[in-house]
């Protein structure tokens, strides 16, 4: 049925606004009368005049307020509509649907469906422009606008007609529901909803196609490392399984037990240990089956995703989630066993304790960032360790592997321990200390040394220091370059343990650096003055406080230890020659100040130990007699 739509019924029917050439004049106008549409009074006006087109031709219908209606509405009548003070519109086809404006009086509605209550609060996206009711502007898409009128308004529908859908009107031809955009709901129209109970239209559709946040925000930490496929484990096993197969009885000894890490693709020296992880508690048994293999691989494997994580779990278990100083008993004890550079210690199996305890020493100085005693998963990725350990396959040398397992290293380490230990006890006192680079450190920072500040072995008396704790000791005393080394000065120097180096501290241990240089009749800086210098290199965030972190942030770290902890090395710094160009040899540029340090003086200890040997040979020469000189010196 078609039906003249009075004057005063387009406003209140407008949806959306396009914009058509116009008069500038004219668009003053335009606002003005939306300004009159988003009134009140108007909105009422129009809900009577809609009461009464929806009542048919005759008689008044009337509805409830906000109640969804629906009218059909031919092209022709909706063409001859006019509006005072407006230019012709002139209504494209396909029509959009009607929007209620958010500023009018609502009461409780009591929509017949909810196809009708939801088609009622609906409008269309009026493309590049759109209208503002209330206190909502108009927005322009271009520099001039115009005005499309609505034509169809929601009706509720009966419960046959439930099913058919929504139409629109295009020229005659009613469109098809599935080609209808999507509408979209302003924020008066969502609440609305939301205190109905009511989902707005595509709501169920929208939230299936949107992934939950967990899919969203992709995982981004792996604290066991990244997920591998489990394809690569089931390759693994497969590999594994022929080679247990061609031993007799399926069962590998732990002498040959290296062919098991070559089929896994691991390193090494990794066998030892996962041998004692496929034999569990029972540490005597000789052979490992394929069976016990692969339960303990599982149990290794099981959330651990890479080296680092299945190293821990193949040295501690399942107990532990960090390593502790016996876990590397057993891979340390492998190595001095069959290491091509390390046969010479077959014989000298008291050097066997030693060595390991001095590697062990030298991984936690590198790895326990917390002073813990433990050393985790993370502490292993941030290291070299797991590269280094790999490393011994292809190295015969092993002195050539510096880092943790060099056997000059260790011999340099123990020949220093061994002369400052005046009574061979394996525990050195602040008298041994004392003699150490010809009495340069200093009585306080020796007491500081011994007070426990520093020192790990809980076991150690107290004032005393063992074999563990010099090793630290030798370390950051000839590499003040290190993190590590920082941190062990910066804790014999900071008194009261506030984490700052005062004024008051620098004070203290310059005093008997000063004592000490005035005694060698050497000029030397007062301690206003040195401490003036000081900090003007450290440069501290804070003034006359220094902290850890800057420290840490400087270069010239080791000249302000050394100003307060060796006097020889002070004096070294400043005597310099600040003119001389020296070179050191490229090859012991690129080695740091420990690696430089331990290939001198183990060349000295050569040269020594050589030297006793031939005053010890010629000691025996003079016990014979003069023929038997005469005919050894023929054989020489």
């Amino acid at each position: 049925m078609e039906t003249a739509i009075p004057n005063q019924l387009l406003p209140s029917t407008m949806a959306c606004v396009k914009a058509i050439p116009v008069p500038d004049s004219l668009q003053k106008v335009d606002e003005l009368f939306l300004f009159w549409l988003s009134e009140s009074s108007t909105q009422e006006l129009l809900r009577k005049e809609l009461s009464k087109v929806c009542g048919g031709s005759g008689g008044v219908r009337e509805f409830e307020e906000d109640t969804p209606v629906q009218i059909q509405l031919s092209s022709s009548s909706v063409t001859n509509v006019r509006r005072p003070g407006s230019p012709t519109v002139r209504t494209p086809s396909p029509p959009p649907l009607l929007t209620r404006s958010p500023k009018s009086p609502r009461t409780k509605p009591k929509p017949k469906s909810p196809r009708g209550a939801i088609s009622s609060l609906t409008h269309v996206n009026a493309g590049r422009a759109g209208v503002a009711t209330g206190d909502k502007e108009v927005e322009e898409g271009s520099s001039s606008s115009h005005l499309r009128a609505v034509e169809e308004v929601d009706v509720p529908q009966s419960e046959g007609q439930e099913d058919q859908g929504e139409s629109q009107v295009q020229d005659d031809a009613p469109a098809s529901p599935s080609s209808a955009k999507q509408p979209v709901l302003d924020r008066a129209d969502a609440d609305y909803l939301e205190r109905q109970g009511l989902s707005p239209p595509g709501a169920d559709a929208a939230a299936r196609s949107v992934p939950p946040p967990s899919e969203l925000i992709p995982r981004f930490y792996f604290p066991n490392g990244r997920p591998q496929p489990e394809e690569n484990t089931e390759q693994q096993l497969k590999d594994v399984g022929q080679v247990f197969q061609r031993h007799p009885r399926g069962e590998i000894p732990r002498a040959e037990f290296h062919t098991v890490t070559k089929a896994m693709g691991l390193p090494l020296y990794w066998k030892a240990p996962l041998f004692k992880a496929c034999v569990g508690k029972n540490q005597n048994q000789k052979t490992v089956s394929y069976p016990a293999f692969k339960r303990a691989w599982l149990r290794i494997t099981h959330n651990c995703h890479d080296d680092a994580a299945r190293f821990v779990r193949m040295l501690a278990g399942n107990s532990r989630s960090y390593l502790t100083e016996e876990d590397f008993d057993t891979l340390l004890q492998d190595i001095v066993d069959t290491h091509p550079g390390l046969t010479f210690l077959a014989s000298a199996t008291e050097f066997h304790a030693r060595y390991i305890e001095t590697v062990i020493g030298r991984i936690f100085y590198v790895l326990d960032k917390n002073w813990s005693g433990r050393i985790t998963a993370a502490d292993l990725r941030r290291s070299n360790f797991l590269q280094v350990l790999a490393l011994l396959e292809d190295e015969p040398d092993i002195n050539q592997v510096l880092d943790y397992f060099s056997y000059e290293h260790f011999y340099v380490i123990y020949c220093k321990f061994w002369e400052l230990d005046s009574d061979h006890d394996l525990l050195i006192d602040a008298q041994d200390l004392a003699r150490h680079t010809e009495h340069a450190l200093t009585p306080r920072i020796i007491q500081r040394i011994l007070s426990g500040v520093v020192t790990r072995d809980k076991e150690t008396p107290a004032g005393k220091l063992s074999y563990k704790d010099f090793i630290w000791f030798l370390l950051s005393e000839e590499d003040k370059t290190t993190p590590r080394s920082t941190e062990y000065w910066f804790r014999c120097m900071d008194l009261d343990g506030d984490g700052v180096l005062s004024l008051y501290e620098m004070e203290f241990f310059y005093q008997e650096v000063l004592q000490k240089l005035q005694e060698l009749n050497i000029d030397c800086l007062s301690v206003e003055n040195a401490i003036c210098q000081i900090l003007d290199m450290v440069n501290p965030k804070e003034k006359d406080k220094i902290t850890l972190r800057d420290l840490k942030a400087c270069k010239m770290t080791p000249v302000f230890f050394n100003t307060f902890v060796n006097v020889e090395k002070y004096l070294e710094y400043e005597q310099r020659d600040p003119v001389s160009t020296a070179k050191d040899d490229s090859e012991m540029a690129s080695l740091s100040d420990w690696d430089r340090y331990a290939a001198e003086h183990y060349e000295i200890l050569l040269a020594e130990e050589a030297y006793e040997k031939e005053n010890d040979f010629e000691d025996e020469d003079s016990d014979l007699g003069e023929e038997d000189r005469e005919m050894l010196d023929m054989l020489r």
